[in-house]
Formats: structure tokens, sequence, C-alpha cells
């Protein structure tokens, strides 16, 4: 047995040596090759999109937090009162979930408690039992995220605004939670799993975030951000909201552009590092804000995409749960990524 083994050893070589025999290194693997399918597959669940609660754990700890822009929610409790006030259509556990890291807060004192408002309407929530807890809860489930919050004042006493708000800011429970100090060389990585608040109305001497000094009301202005220890930065702010009807839908969308290419450009002396741009509209009383967030929402969007713009600050939606929100909100979130 041993010898016919030696002998078909031998033959072997002689034919490989006289080229009879194909090599084998030369053989073709017979794997399946890898489906298109599989590839997209994999491509998708690597997007930031897959899992819109936790987007920012895909960004590197050392960049700007100045740097990122967050899709936020106008008038974020707003579901309440009407066509003429309401302005989302989603809780603010559910937007959190869609990728909103922006919060637009309007209060006013409701049976003891800061109720949500829009105008003269109760939102049936209120800030120290239900929203408050909310976002808390949702930075403790997902601690890669950073959240900004504004505070105003909407209606009643602002003694009862400034003492119950003081109250909750307090509450030491939540404030491991708060970022309580804020400059442009902030990096993502101390924001992350906190709140900054952005005060537009008075409230406490030691207060958590910044206040804004210089909001003016339906205007493009430069708005300062100070600190509780008197450091000041200072952004763009578009916040023109009142309209004559939606015609003009144009024109909000111009202004809307306008503030994102200033806010786009950092070797351009007249653009600024960060800013706040409001896409919410109203033509009060003769027309609604789904009316305007059905024009601006999906062509902010699309003229994001089309110019490569890559915004940095904050945009404060309507209706982010509609098809052209939520593309809008999605358009946001990859800007981060380019």
């Amino acid at each position: 047995m041993n010898n016919k083994r030696h002998l078909i050893l031998l033959l072997s070589c002689l034919l490989l040596s006289c080229g009879l025999l194909p090599p084998l290194q030369a053989q073709e693997s017979h794997r399946p090759a890898a489906s298109p399918l599989a590839d997209k597959a994999s491509a998708a669940a690597t997007s930031p999109l897959a899992d819109k609660a936790n987007w920012m754990g895909q960004l590197a700890d050392t960049i700007a937090a100045r740097n990122l822009v967050l899709p936020g929610t106008h008038d974020s409790g707003a579901r309440y009162g009407g066509a003429l006030l309401r302005t989302q259509t989603i809780d603010i556990p559910a937007q959190l979930e869609a990728g909103v890291r922006a919060f637009d807060i309007r209060l006013r004192e409701h049976e003891g408690q800061l109720g949500l408002y829009h105008s003269h309407a109760f939102q049936r929530v209120y800030w120290e039992s239900d929203v408050l807890p909310a976002l808390i809860d949702f930075l403790r489930q997902h601690p890669s995220e950073w959240l900004v919050v504004s505070l105003k004042r909407e209606g009643g006493e602002a003694a009862d605004y400034r003492r119950l708000l003081s109250l909750s800011l307090s509450n030491e429970a939540y404030t491991p939670y708060f970022l309580s100090d804020w400059d442009d060389s902030y990096t993502l990585a101390p924001c992350r799993g906190r709140i900054l608040f952005l005060h537009r109305d008075e409230v406490m001497e030691h207060y958590p975030g910044v206040r804004c000094e210089g909001w003016a009301d339906n205007a493009t202005c430069l708005l300062t951000l100070r600190t509780a220890r008197d450091n000041a930065t200072q952004v763009l702010l578009q916040d023109e909201y009142q309209y004559n009807a939606t015609a003009e839908a144009p024109k909000k969308l111009e202004a809307i552009l306008n503030s994102l290419r200033r806010m786009h450009q950092p070797d351009d002396p007249a653009s600024y590092r960060s800013g706040i741009s409001f896409v919410s509209a109203t033509a009060y009383p003769l027309a609604t804000p789904k009316q305007f967030a059905k024009r601006l929402n999906s062509a902010v969007a699309e003229r994001i995409a089309a110019e490569q713009l890559s915004p940095r600050g904050i945009l404060f939606i309507d209706f982010i749960s509609h098809p052209g929100g939520k593309q809008l909100v999605e358009q946001l979130i990859l800007s981060n990524f380019r």
C-alpha cells in the first residue's frame, strides 16, 4: 500500500512539473458572493438613522458642541388648542425617540405647578411632574445624548414662574443632569447625558445653563447667551414667525436659508459659529402653523441637501411627526456626519 502511495505522489509531481495539472492555489474558491441586499442591510444598521434614540452615540467625544446641529421642536408641548395653536402631534417622550434634541417649552403657573401652555391654551401636562422627569429618564436610558431646552414664561405672574422653576431646577436628584456653565470651547463629551437650559426670562441667581439677552420679537438678530458666572457667547437668532398669508411661505423659507448659510461658513467674517433658527411660522388668524409646515419642512430639508449645508446650532420645527417634519429631522441628523 505504501508503494502505491509513493508511486501516485511521484506521478503527480511529474505531471505538475510538466504543466499537465493546475497548481492547487489557482483553483477557484466556491464561496458564494456577498449579497447586495446584505451589504445594504449592513450599511443601514450603521446609519445614525437606524437608532434615532441614540444617534449622538456615533459622534466622537472630541467634536465641538457648537459645531453640531440639533433638530428641535417649536412649542414642543402644543398639541391642543385648535388648529391655530397646535404645532405638534406627538408628545415629548415620542419626540425624543424620533431624534429631537432641542425643545421649546412655554410655561405658566397652573394649579400650583408650571403647566405647559401655548398662548392661552393649557396643554394638559406639567413641567415638574411630566416633562422634566421624562427628559431626565431619557438621559438615564440614553447617556450618549445631549439635550437643549429653551424655557419661556407664557403669561401668568413672573414671581410664580421664577419661584416654581427655581424649585424644580434646584432638585438635587436632577441637578447632576444639568450643564451649570457653558462656553464655545465645550466638546460633546461633557455635554453627554446633560441638559443645557436657555432661559428666555429671569429665573434664579445661580441658574443652570444660559440666560438669553437680546431676543428680539419676530426678527433676525444677534443673541447673547450669558451664564451665571458671566461667561458670554453670541449666536445668530432667526425667529421671524408672523406673516400675512401662506403665500408668503417663500419669504420665510429665504429667512431660514439665509440664517443657515450664515451658520455654515466658518471662514466667512459675516458668518457665526452657531445659531438658532425657527422653521415655524403662522399667519394668525388667517392661516395655521400646519399650513406653513407643509410648505416649509420638506423645502428646507431639500435645500440643505442640495446646497450641502452643514448648519450649526438648533432648528425648531413644527409637526415633526408628519412626512416633511420627519424628513427635515433626519436631514439634520445626517448633517452632523458630513
